[in-house]
Parts: C-alpha cells; sequence; structure tokens
C-alpha cells in the first residue's frame, strides 16, 4: 500500500532540509578550516621602528658617551618602497664653544633576513650628512663628506620581528613578505 500523496511531499521537503542543513554545516565547517585564526599582516608604524632601532643599537651608541645621539627619524617612502632614517649627534662643547652637529641619513629598501625573523635594509644608500657649529676653518676637512652623497652601502640589519605578532593563538607565523606603506612597514604572514 502506497502512502498518501501528502505524506510523500512531507518526507520528500524533510529531506531537501536535511541535505540543505548537512551542506550548509559541511560549507561552514570547510570556510572554518582554511580561515586563519588572525589577520594576515601587521604593520610597524614609524615610531614603532624608531624605538626597536634605537633598543637594537643601543650598546653600538654606548661607545659615543658623552655624546647626545638623538633616536633615529624614519621616514617612510612608500613610491619607491624605501625607508629612509636619520640620525643626529650633537656635542655641547664644539671646537668654538658652540654646539656642534651632525645628522647622516641613509635610506634602503627593507627585505626579510634570511631566518625571516628579522628586517634589513638592502641597496642602502648614503642620502645626506650635515654638520652645523663648525667654524669655517674646521669646515673644510668635513665638505668631503657632503661628496660621499649617493655612495652605496653594506646591508643594514635594522629590526627584529616582534615576537608577539608572530605568535597568536598559540599558532605560530613566518612572515613571507615586507613593504613600505604609508602607516609603516606592513609584514605580511603565514601559518608555519
Amino acid at each position: 500500500m502506497r502512502p498518501p500523496p501528502s505524506r510523500l511531499r512531507r518526507q520528500a521537503a524533510s529531506n531537501v532540509m536535511v541535505r540543505f542543513a548537512i551542506a550548509l554545516c559541511l560549507g561552514l565547517a570547510t570556510a572554518a578550516c582554511s580561515t586563519l585564526p588572525g589577520p594576515r599582516s601587521f604593520t610597524l608604524t614609524p615610531g614603532e621602528i624608531e624605538r626597536q632601532t634605537e633598543a637594537n643599537l643601543g650598546a653600538t651608541f654606548e661607545l659615543f658617551r658623552g655624546l647626545d645621539v638623538r633616536r633615529p627619524e624614519v621616514a617612510l617612502m612608500p613610491f619607491s618602497e624605501r625607508l629612509q632614517l636619520t640620525w643626529t649627534v650633537r656635542v655641547s662643547d664644539g671646537p668654538s664653544g658652540t654646539p656642534l652637529g651632525v645628522a647622516v641619513a641613509l635610506s634602503g629598501r627593507p627585505a626579510l633576513n634570511a631566518a625571516r625573523n628579522g628586517i634589513k635594509l638592502t641597496q642602502v644608500t648614503l642620502e645626506d650628512v650635515r654638520v652645523t657649529g663648525v667654524p669655517m676653518l674646521f669646515s673644510l676637512g668635513l665638505a668631503q663628506l657632503g661628496e660621499r652623497k649617493g655612495a652605496s652601502l653594506p646591508d643594514l640589519p635594522l629590526l627584529a620581528l616582534p615576537a608577539e605578532e608572530m605568535t597568536r593563538r598559540q599558532v605560530a607565523y613566518g612572515a613571507t613578505g615586507v613593504a613600505v606603506t604609508f602607516g609603516g612597514l606592513r609584514v605580511d604572514l603565514e601559518p608555519k
């Protein structure tokens, strides 16, 4: 004996609903497995770059006791994919009793280091050297520093990537690339 047609329609509709629910659950499970538990990149602001560069080079600057060594100023150049760092060093008593200052500006293209746990500057160029507070007699010898503008320098290790950005929700990430943006250095990530 065949069931009545209304019962067949209800059973068919029920089967369609069950199939739809199963497909929806499988789709959501697949989407959840394919997404990362967090953003795929982070950005280091110029202030963070300045602080970390100052901390990394702190031991080097200990050699210059008695000098006022300023934290490097960072300028972002997104169109040329470069980063410029300017260090200013001041001595309170120069040769003529006036404060003596030297500002050195370097620029380079940021890239990941070989271990992919830090950023280095490649294609480093000496952009500018300025000396202030030097009498004219002494400045003749320092003019040669200005002639070195545009000189190529070796790669410069810049900073280590922050550990808290490289591990999120118990997932370890590896850096895959770095780019200069208007907001800072964007570091792209992928899970290891």
